[in-house]
């Protein structure tokens, strides 16, 4: 599977490869709607690791159309189309990896930011996914999705656009495919209240056949708003 660094970065808004993180007093509480905001806007974040190193790349976010669906867009290389409910549950229904040319459908959608974003347990979800080409429609793959979500703690976050102070939380994303491979994305992502994406760390190993593991890491962190 291709063009992981735009895989990588939406299933969790933002990424970093280096940066480190250190814990701060609580903030103010927050829930989902404060630390992902549905509105339109822009930001730029700064490649920090991986073959287009020191690249600018816009993260777009597209007025939702109904008020409940929305769509990120980072640069050439991802689209992804996410539905919030009215609990404030963010839910992932397709992601669109463009250098691949690749689209992935989560059947059903899959929830990947609680309501209760204060949460102190682990939260676990399940669900199934199709992989088609973007161009031809024609169906690739087929496999199961696991995604666990670490309940968040209050950090600060070091990014080209200085030290920021904001919320953590560290997600794995695990995907099925054929002939006993297997995705394992693992991701740490850092959010300001009312502001949405300002950090994240990331590696994903692939496994073929069970007993051949690669593994890689790709980051992004906030340039400037």
């Amino acid at each position: 599977m291709r063009s992981l660094t735009g895989f990588v970065f939406f299933l969790g808004l933002s990424l970093i490869g280096s940066s480190v993180c250190w814990a701060v007093p609580p903030l103010k509480e927050a829930g989902v709607r404060e630390l992902i905001p549905v509105s339109n806007w822009q930001k730029q974040f700064k490649i920090t690791e991986g073959k287009d190193l020191g690249n600018v790349v816009p993260l777009t976010s597209v007025p939702p159309s109904n008020e409940k669906r929305w769509k990120l867009v980072f640069g050439n290389y991802a689209g992804i189309y996410l539905f919030q409910e009215t609990s404030g549950e963010v839910i992932i229904e397709r992601l669109d990896l463009f250098k691949s040319r690749n689209s992935i459908i989560y059947e059903p959608a899959l929830p990947i930011v609680p309501s209760d974003i204060n949460s102190a347990n682990l939260i676990r979800r399940e669900t199934g996914y199709q992989m088609f080409n973007l161009d031809t429609g024609k169906l690739k793959r087929t496999g199961r999705v696991t995604h666990l979500l670490q309940p968040a703690s209050a950090s600060q976050f070091d990014t080209p656009a200085g030290r920021l102070e904001g919320h953590y939380i560290e997600i794995d994303h695990i995907m099925e495919m054929e002939y006993r491979s297997q995705l394992h994305l693992t991701l740490g992502l850092g959010y300001r209240l009312n502001e949405g994406p300002i950090y994240g760390s990331a590696r994903y190993s692939v496994t073929k056949l069970g007993v051949f593991t690669a593994t890689k890491t790709a980051g992004a962190a906030l340039f400037s708003k």
